[in-house]
């Protein structure tokens, strides 16, 4: 069977984080060894929550595992409640990973082009370190405007005219057929 350690909050209010990867990943018939980063009341998209940092505890995680001979052919991160956790990710990744591990890193940083509340520059930084590490990145168009450099409202105005000129592309399209018939 294929193990995967899943770094990652787990929110007891929302769909998301550990809560939502360890059953998508167990019906896949993938070991999901849950690291927890912290406990929120709820996901951080609603407008308040609550987090409790687990950063002391993640140590004893690599410690243990390593008595244990565990070994992993994935390795998943996603939210981080403090800098020092994106450090730990990267020992974890050292110490775990084979020829043949597979490490993804959600670059959880923001959404809507705002850097989540508590997150600031040095937070994003060792994220944007973090994903060096990774085969595979899954940033939302936010966390990758972070990550490159690029600018949100721009990317987001651009689109917006793409679509408006596709629109009237369409609109005309179907008043010439609809002149032809």
């Amino acid at each position: 069977m294929a193990t995967a350690a899943v770094i990652n909050d787990i929110s007891g209010f929302g769909r998301c984080s550990l809560g939502v990867a360890v059953p998508i990943l167990s019906v896949c018939g993938i070991q999901a060894c849950a690291v927890p980063t912290a406990v929120l009341t709820n996901q951080t998209g609603f407008p308040d929550y609550s987090c409790i940092d687990l950063t002391e505890h993640l140590d004893n995680y690599i410690k243990m595992w390593k008595l244990c001979g565990a070994r992993f052919d994935g390795i998943y991160s996603g939210y981080i409640a403090h800098p020092k956790q994106a450090d730990f990710i990267s020992s974890f990744i050292d110490e775990f990973r084979s020829e043949n591990t597979l490490v993804l890193v959600d670059p959880v940083m923001g959404d809507n082009g705002e850097i989540y509340k508590g997150y600031s520059e040095i937070m994003c930084e060792k994220i944007r370190n973090l994903t060096l590490k990774a085969d595979i990145i899954t940033p939302n168009l936010t966390e990758l405007c972070i990550l490159s450099g690029g600018n949100f409202s721009e990317i987001c105005s651009l689109s917006m005219e793409k679509k408006e000129r596709e629109n009237k592309g369409a609109c005309s399209e179907t008043h010439r057929k609809e002149q032809q018939t």
